[in-house]
């Protein structure tokens, strides 16, 4: 596995598709470029024997492989000095039919190399027939520009998972001479990273292939649902009910909403030596696009809550466990009643206790679903609910002290890791604007 590809710059007269906006780029002292990977994958399948079981010790074995023509976006900073020494790889999700772009702030402009890697068949070429029934209305890469990404060839998600790891030793610190994607940045450590769809693959790519070719030095998931496709499977695979395997020894974080700890709660996974599980309750899958704000017959609107701000604390803890030894902090799990089907427990507000606590549920007027049924959108967009205004006001007779329930709920976040320090006056002022009953 992970052979060297070869690279080549990728100009176009238009910005990269997914690309931040110049003005982006330039306010925080960063460029884009792209790339084109040119090699041969190998496909896995398991091996004989071998099984996709739940503890994650898979066995492979590779069964065939094929040319593939894929490309890199790369987002990094101008000037060498600015760079910290770590390059993220991102498995771009496609979800949509389209891959995701790239981030337009937080953690990974302070210092970061991006790295966002067309590893799978639908974000080049779409959906595949008869799978456009999974709602995505994307263009994909060769559709989106033809004269640009009309060359781009990807022989299936069997081959991902070596294309990935391809990807992560082109940029990382034993990358051939050659076309350098990184421009000659010192490149030290390389973590990959991929939320959701891309979160499953990549637990498949800690089970099956990590431990026998370490190319990343920490991985960070985001909103996993405790599922990993087979390495044989292609697209859209729903994958199997899988931890992540115990006896691997590089950095894994993984952050998840509400949603996925209904998941997590079935599975044998906690904290170990090597990696943390973080939960923030209240929170959904993803954050709904649109008119959210239009209550359904029960009085409930789409949850505007998201893990954006604890998502930018946990790959600032991967990258100081990686760089400086300093293991990322465990944080509180969601809470558990134990029974035939486990469930999350809630307090008498309809909110879950434990886990990463944001302030909306440490100084709640609603009541917040990870996950929704009968709302009219996805269940995975979960559901606000306000709470009589008698109940907030019995919690909070003034609003002074409601601010500072709110205000010291972002300090504790700061403490425990979970928050970076320069997010915490925005949210404080969050507060703000927080509409009360009046008296």
């Amino acid at each position: 596995m992970t052979d060297t590809p070869t690279v080549t710059p990728n100009p176009g007269s238009t910005p990269p598709f997914g690309a931040p906006d110049a003005a982006v780029l330039d306010e925080r002292g960063y460029r884009v470029d792209e790339y084109v990977l040119d090699g041969t994958a190998r496909g896995y399948q398991l091996s004989p024997g071998s099984d996709a079981t739940i503890d994650g010790r898979w066995e492979v074995e590779p069964y065939a492989e094929a040319q593939y023509r894929t490309r890199l976006l790369v987002v990094r900073p101008e000037d060498a000095r600015d760079f910290n020494g770590t390059v993220v790889v991102n498995w771009q999700n496609v979800s949509a039919g389209a891959e995701a772009s790239a981030p337009t702030g937080g953690e990974p402009y302070c210092g970061y190399a991006w790295v966002g890697v067309s590893a799978q068949e639908v974000g080049v070429h779409g959906f595949p027939p008869g799978m456009d029934r999974f709602g995505g209305r994307g263009v994909p890469l060769v559709l989106h520009d033809p004269e640009r990404y009309g060359g781009l060839h990807h022989p299936g998600d069997q081959a991902a998972y070596d294309i990935f790891g391809q990807a992560g030793r082109a940029v990382g610190p034993a990358r051939s001479a050659g076309v350098d994607p990184m421009g000659g940045l010192d490149v030290r450590r390389v973590i990959a990273t991929g939320g959701s769809q891309s979160a499953m693959r990549l637990v498949t790519y800690l089970n099956a292939f990590h431990r026998a070719v370490a190319v990343f030095d920490g991985f960070m998931l985001s909103v996993w649902e405790g599922r990993a496709p087979r390495p044989e499977e292609g697209a859209f695979a729903s994958g199997v009910r899988t931890t992540i395997r115990d006896d691997l020894t590089s950095p894994v974080v993984v952050v998840n909403s509400e949603f996925e700890a209904n998941h997590l709660a079935h599975l044998p996974i906690t904290d170990t030596e090597h990696l943390r599980i973080w939960e923030v309750a209240g929170t959904p899958h993803g954050v709904a696009r649109g008119r959210g704000d239009v209550a359904d017959a029960r009085g409930r609107v789409v949850n505007p809550l998201g893990i954006g701000p604890v998502h930018d604390a946990a790959l600032r803890a991967v990258h100081r466990w990686v760089a400086d030894g300093v293991p990322a902090a465990s944080q509180p799990r969601i809470a558990v009643d134990d029974g035939r089907r486990p469930s999350l427990r809630r307090d008498e507000l309809g909110n879950a206790v434990g886990g990463i606590r944001l302030p909306e549920l440490e100084a709640p007027t609603h009541e917040y679903r990870g996950v929704a049924f009968g709302t009219g959108r996805a269940p995975l967009f979960g559901s606000a609910r306000p709470l009589p205004d008698d109940v907030v006001r019995a919690r909070f007779p003034t609003r002074a002290s409601y601010v500072a329930r709110w205000r010291d709920a972002v300090d504790v976040l700061v403490a425990s890791g979970a928050l970076r320090p320069e997010d915490a006056p925005s949210m404080k002022a969050g507060a703000d604007d927080v509409v009360l009953p009046v008296r």
